[in-house]
C-alpha cells in the first residue's frame, strides 16, 4: 500500500471538522513528518525504523539513526530529541551487538545536536532499530512538499542506487568495501542540505527513503497539482549500482513501487531496464528532493559540492496533472 492509499484511509476522519487548528502538516500530503504550531515554533514530529544494511552493528546504527533523522530536515527543522525504537531479537544476535547499535544510533543523535530521552523495545524475530524524532523548525520557513512550482528545477543531495546494493551485499555478490560508497551515503546527516536549502529560498523538500525516488517525487507533484520531469542520465548513482542489475540484483520494494505508480509514471522515450529500477529502487537514508527557482540552482549546487555533497540538477516542475514524466 502507498502514501496515497493510506492518506485516503485517513480523509474521511480528517473531514469530519476535529482537526486541531494547531496542526499545520498532518497525514494528508503524505509529507515526511508532522508540524505542530506551539507558541511561534513549529513542533515536528517523525518515526522510523529499518532493518539492517551491514555487518557492523555500530554502523547499522547510526544508518538506522540517520534514516529516522532525515524526515526533521526534509521540513526545514532541528533536531531536539530522540526515543529509541528497538525490535530485538531474544537470542539470535552475538553478544555486544545491542548495545553497539544503540551507541551508533546515539552518535548520530548527538551529532544532530539533539537529545536521547529514552525510548521502547519489544521483542521481534527480525531485528530492526530506529528512532521517534522531535524537532522545531520556523513556521514561516516550514519546507514541506507542497509547494513545487511550475518553473522550478529539482535538485537531488544523495546518490541513488542502495536498495540493489544492499541486497546486492546481503545476497553475497558484493563485499564490504563495494558497500562502503553506499554505506558512508547513508551514514550522512541531511542537516547541511536542509540549511542550504533554506538559505536558497528551496520551496519545497521531500527526502528519498522506501518509496523510491518516483515515489517520493510523485508525492511532490500531487501535493503540489504540478507535473515533475525528470532527466534520468543526470541522476546521480552510487558505485555498485550498475554492477548490480547487471547480475539480476533487484528488491521486492522495487517492483512493488513500479507496480504501484504505473498509471501516474510516464516516460517520453523507452527506459533502460537500470533506469526503470533506479527510479523505484528504494532507497535507505537517502538525499533530499529539492524544488527552487532557475536562479539558485546553480549556488544551490555548488554549496552542496562544497560541503561534500554529490548533488545534482535532475529535472523541473511544469504545470500539468500530478504526474511525473521520465525523459
Amino acid at each position: 500500500m502507498g502514501p496515497a492509499d493510506l492518506s485516503s484511509l485517513l480523509a474521511p476522519l480528517l473531514a469530519d471538522g476535529r482537526r486541531n487548528d494547531s496542526v499545520l502538516v498532518g497525514p494528508e500530503t503524505a509529507d515526511d513528518a508532522g508540524a505542530y504550531l506551539l507558541g511561534d515554533e513549529a513542533v515536528v514530529a517523525t518515526a522510523d525504523f529499518i532493518t539492517p544494511m551491514c555487518d557492523d552493528a555500530r554502523r547499522f546504527g547510526r544508518v538506522a539513526a540517520a534514516n529516522a533523522l532525515s524526515d526533521v530536515y526534509a521540513m526545514g527543522g532541528t533536531v531536539l530529541f530522540a526515543l529509541n525504537l528497538c525490535c530485538f531479537p531474544e537470542d539470535a544476535a552475538p553478544e555486544g551487538t545491542m548495545e553497539a547499535i544503540l551507541v551508533g544510533g546515539l552518535e548520530k543523535i548527538h551529532e544532530a545536536g539533539g537529545a536521547l530521552l529514552g525510548g521502547h523495545s519489544v521483542r521481534d524475530a527480525e531485528l530492526k532499530y530506529g528512532l521517534a524524532v522531535v524537532g522545531r523548525a520556523d513556521p514561516a520557513r516550514l519546507l514541506t512538499n507542497a509547494a513545487a512550482r511550475p518553473g522550478q528545477h529539482l535538485v537531488l543531495t544523495k546518490p541513488l542506487g542502495t536498495g540493489a546494493i544492499i541486497n546486492g551485499f546481503r545476497d553475497g555478490r558484493l563485499d564490504a568495501a563495494g558497500l562502503e560508497p553506499a554505506l558512508n551515503g547513508m551514514e550522512r546527516l541531511n542537516d547541511v542540505a536542509a540549511r542550504l536549502a533554506l538559505e536558497h529560498g528551496v520551496t519545497a523538500c521531500t527526502d528519498i527513503t522506501g518509496y523510491g525516488l518516483a515515489g517520493h517525487a510523485l508525492e511532490m507533484a500531487r501535493a503540489s497539482g504540478v507535473t515533475l520531469t525528470l532527466k534520468v542520465d543526470a541522476l546521480p548513482v552510487y558505485d555498485g549500482f550498475q554492477r548490480m542489475c547487471d547480475l539480476g540484483v533487484s528488491t521486492r520494494g522495487a517492483r512493488d513501487n513500479e507496480v504501484a505508480m504505473t498509471d501516474s509514471v510516464k516516460a517520453d522515450r523507452r527506459l533502460e531496464p537500470r533506469e526503470i529500477q533506479l527510479l523505484f529502487d528504494p532507497q535507505t537514508s537517502g538525499g533530499l528532493l529539492l524544488s527552487t527557482c532557475e536562479a539558485s540552482v546553480d549556488s544551490l549546487l555548488a554549496q552542496l559540492a562544497a560541503s561534500g555533497h554529490e548533488a545534482e540538477s535532475i529535472g523541473t516542475v511544469v504545470e500539468g496533472p500530478p504526474l511525473l514524466v521520465a525523459t
